[in-house]
């Protein structure tokens, strides 16, 4: 019926669209990740306790750790920098500009927050220097974005995906491992590369594959 049919319509634009609600839900996730860890005092010693885990880690492999951490945002400045020319040969201009926004409104928004948000002396866990979120980590999670939304071959672009995820784990790791960086610090980068990454793609429908097609 034409009535159940408006009906139906209405309620569609009234849904929320996916990426809304998964933005919606990451910064949720980020604003009580910091609050817990920041501003509570039991966060505070949780966050401590956590990085003291790594303790072994530190003794056994900070060598390689700080290999990694300089490296990686290195080779992943690189690759970036070889799919950028090779978007810019293939003219896939829409793909370019919004790798370009993820990388840089990711660690843009990373050494913003830093700046703003504070850690408390709560019980002797705080310190002078605010290192959430991480700026190495936001770095390396910003590019591999980049990386996987310029990638030229969609076969093959949830691989890509999923070494970025490697290469973004690994760079958090290594963070934590030379205690630059507790806990809270690189899973705050994660949340922000992957806001950066779901608005991003919420507004350019990037990569190609999540534009809707023209009909023929």
């Amino acid at each position: 019926m034409p009535t159940t049919s408006r009906w139906r319509a209405a309620a569609g634009a009234r849904r929320l669209p996916a990426h809304a609600v998964l933005l919606g839900a990451i910064v949720v996730a980020f604003v009580a990740l910091w609050a817990a860890s920041h501003l509570t005092a039991s966060g505070q010693a949780a966050d401590a306790g956590a990085f003291r885990t790594f303790a072994p880690w530190h003794d056994l492999a900070v060598g390689p750790a700080g290999t990694l951490r300089r490296g990686l945002p290195v080779a992943c400045t690189a690759a970036v920098v070889v799919l950028g020319v090779v978007a810019l040969v293939r003219r896939t201009w829409r793909d370019l500009a919004a790798a370009v926004l993820v990388a840089g409104g990711t660690v843009g928004v990373a050494l913003g927050l830093r700046e703003l948000l504070v850690r408390p002396d709560l019980g002797g866990f705080g310190y002078a220097h605010q290192t959430f979120p991480s700026g190495h980590v936001a770095v390396v999670g910003g590019l591999c974005v980049a990386a996987w939304l310029l990638w030229p071959w969609p076969a093959s672009r949830a691989v890509a995906g999923c070494a970025g995820l490697a290469l973004t784990a690994v760079a958090a790791l290594a963070s934590v491992v030379t205690y630059a960086h507790r806990p809270s610090d690189v899973v705050g980068s994660l949340l922000v590369a992957a806001a950066a990454a779901v608005t991003v793609s919420w507004a350019l429908g990037v990569p190609a594959g999540a534009r809707p097609q023209s009909a023929a």
